[in-house]
């Protein structure tokens, strides 16, 4: 008990020594960059106008739109720092001016609308630009949208807070009306959400971009509530993030806090993936986050919406104990949010869902049903309710399902999974891919072999879901027991078992199991569960070669009608090639138990003696050959 009361001590001592803002006296005017032409201000309501002048000096601050020539009069305090309230009019689209004196100084901020204003926050989906979002591209070749406005500010870190977000090479950090040039670099999901709403509201919309790839949410807690909450800031330095674990708070001195006297409408938040590998902690630090935010901008209900994490290739069921995590957040507060992602796995392996819009149109979905009451559509994907065990099967019931469930597309329905227990451990589970049955308003669940289920899981791994509400919306992801017994590996379809030959020199054989060593006097072997449809197939592995080098090539020969696959990373080359990637047959490599990479399988189709080349990649590792027979 010591040692925790000495290391809380120690932790408070940091982030104290972290929390000072250094002075920034000024013998001029300045304004810092959220506050310039261009900007939207919150409409209907009382907004802040700040900068830096004199220390103990005047400074006028004259807005067009008040009925008042002689403006609002406020004094700067000893280190120059000066802050006055403003009344905003009712949303529209003329343009306004404010004019700021300090002594012989004058700035005039120009163009300014009133509108909604909305903070899009989180790591590197949120920051992924319209210009590489291909159902988004077309928006740079559109005309300028004078009634969206746009400010970034960039991917920036600070050990202390600052007053003015920090200067970057290549970013500049001002409010710009949206067009092509402005609109290119912007987070993708943020311009949808602006878009939808902008349409929907018929208001300007001023979107506050604030968000940096691969960093984690404790990089966003603000050193000040971490000195209000022990057990947060505990949790917050058991970071395991390599890069940021020992930076907390950085994020938030350089983005939040420089833009924290703004007045917004609301949060979007689409973060989750860096903290996956320590999920248990996420639930209070995202609590913590919320819950300070809104002390900070001074909006105690102020509207925030998760965006959860897609399905990618975290091991075991970490990825989806942190979207139950997101989803327990959501439920827990108010005017909170979540928004589904299950179903946007297009590219197996690619961490950022290509297809930005559908999460834009449901973020933009919860905004105008929850906050802005302007749509009567049910805006909450479907949610497990109960279940009722009937013999072998399971029905399972769910709210938020306005009128039926559907499946979208064809085959099977995906990601259920059924759980009975273990005769030899009765605190486990085992788990089985199940099939599934839509019922109107309810999913029947069975699995062949599988007598007396007590549990039911859907998307608990990292499954695609395929189950959605009439209205649009993918049903959660759930379970029903609150076992920690691991879910069953995704659904793959039956494999192909012709037999192939392989041509070319340097290859070994091998077979594709856990524990399996890969290469001849090379420690890599796969590790956790592989896909268990390929489990026990042959291998043949060619010889590494140096980094940078092309891998070695050779040709299988089909010695029937079916497909020949391949193993390799996530590789667009390959399916430049006429390779198709097989969903949910990721295969972890690694040393000693670490993780270092992530193979997939790769299918072509071929008739009996077709000869297909073995591609050759940049790759040490090389392409390595897959079939239940090698000749």
């Amino acid at each position: 008990m010591k040692n925790f009361k000495f290391i809380l001590i120690a932790i408070v001592a940091m982030l104290f020594s972290t929390a000072t803002v250094e002075a920034q006296e000024s013998t001029t005017l300045k304004l810092p960059s959220v506050v310039g032409s261009n900007m939207v201000l919150q409409h209907s309501t009382t907004v802040n106008i700040w900068g830096w002048a004199k220390p103990n000096g005047k400074v006028k601050v004259v807005p067009s739109w008040l009925n008042n020539k002689k403006g609002i009069t406020v004094k700067a305090d000893s280190e120059g720092f000066w802050i006055t309230q403003v009344q905003t009019l009712a949303a529209g689209f003329d343009a306004h001016t404010i004019t700021i004196k300090a002594g012989k100084d004058t700035e005039v901020l120009e163009n300014i609308l009133f509108g909604e204003v909305w903070l899009c926050a989180g790591q590197s989906n949120m920051e992924w630009p319209v210009r590489k979002t291909p159902d988004m591209r077309s928006e740079l070749e559109a005309d300028t949208n004078n009634n969206i406005r746009l400010y970034s500010t960039g991917r920036i870190a600070s050990a202390t807070p600052q007053n003015e977000v920090p200067k970057q090479k290549g970013h500049k950090t001002k409010w710009s009306v949206c067009d092509a040039n402005s609109l290119k670099s912007f987070s993708a999901v943020g311009y949808g959400f602006g878009k939808d709403l902008q349409e929907a509201l018929n208001v300007p919309i001023g979107l506050i971009d604030a968000s940096y790839g691969g960093t984690p949410v404790e990089g966003w807690l603000s050193a000040d509530a971490l000195l209000k909450d022990a057990k947060l800031a505990a949790l917050a330095k058991k970071s395991k993030n390599r890069k940021w674990g020992k930076k907390i708070s950085h994020l938030h001195n350089a983005n939040i806090y420089p833009i924290r006297h703004t007045t917004i409408a609301g949060v979007i938040w689409y973060q989750g993936c860096s903290n996956v590998n320590y999920y248990n902690t996420y639930r209070r630090l995202l609590n913590g986050l919320i819950k300070s935010w809104r002390e900070e901008f001074r909006n105690p209900n102020m509207p925030f919406y998760i965006v959860e994490i897609a399905p990618h290739t975290y091991l075991g069921t970490r990825g989806a104990h942190l979207r139950e995590a997101q989803a327990r957040v959501a439920a827990s507060n108010s005017n909170c949010e979540l928004v589904v992602t299950n179903d946007q796995n297009h590219i197996p392996g690619d961490i950022h869902p290509p297809k930005k819009w559908d999460v834009a149109h449901r973020l933009a979905q919860c905004a105008l049903g929850a906050h802005y009451n302007k749509s009567d559509k049910e805006f909450r994907s479907p949610a497990y309710k109960s279940m009722t065990i009937e013999g072998n099967t399971i029905r399972v019931e769910f709210d938020n399902v306005p009128t039926t469930l559907v499946q979208k597309g064809e085959g099977r329905i995906n990601g259920f999974q059924l759980g009975v227990n273990d005769a030899e451990n009765p605190k486990k589970l085992i788990f089985s891919v199940a099939e599934a049955k839509i019922e109107g308003k309810t999913v029947v669940v069975s699995a062949e072999g599988v007598e007396n289920p007590v549990s039911v899981r859907y998307c608990f791994n990292e499954d695609m879901g395929n189950v959605f509400s009439a209205e649009g919306l993918p049903l959660r992801a759930f379970r029903s027991d609150k076992n920690e017994s691991p879910s069953a590996r995704p659904y793959v379809e039956k494999p192909s078992e012709i037999a192939v030959e392989v041509k070319g020199e340097g290859f070994t054989r091998n077979v594709y199991t856990k524990g399996s060593v890969i290469w001849p006097e090379n420690p890599y072997t796969f590790i956790g569960e592989l896909p268990s449809a390929f489990d026990g197939f042959e291998m043949m592995v060619p010889t590494p070669v140096e980094k940078g080098q092309t891998s070695t090539g050779g040709q299988i020969v089909a010695k029937g009608d079916g497909k020949v696959y391949i193993l390799q990373y996530n590789n667009g080359v390959l399916r430049k090639h006429g390779w198709n990637t097989l969903t949910q047959t990721y295969s972890h490599i690694g040393v000693n138990g670490k993780r270092t990479a992530i193979f997939y399988i790769y299918e072509r189709e071929v008739k009996a003696g077709e000869v297909v080349e073995i591609p050759q990649i940049k790759n040490k590792w090389g392409v390595i050959v897959l079939a239940k027979t090698i000749e």
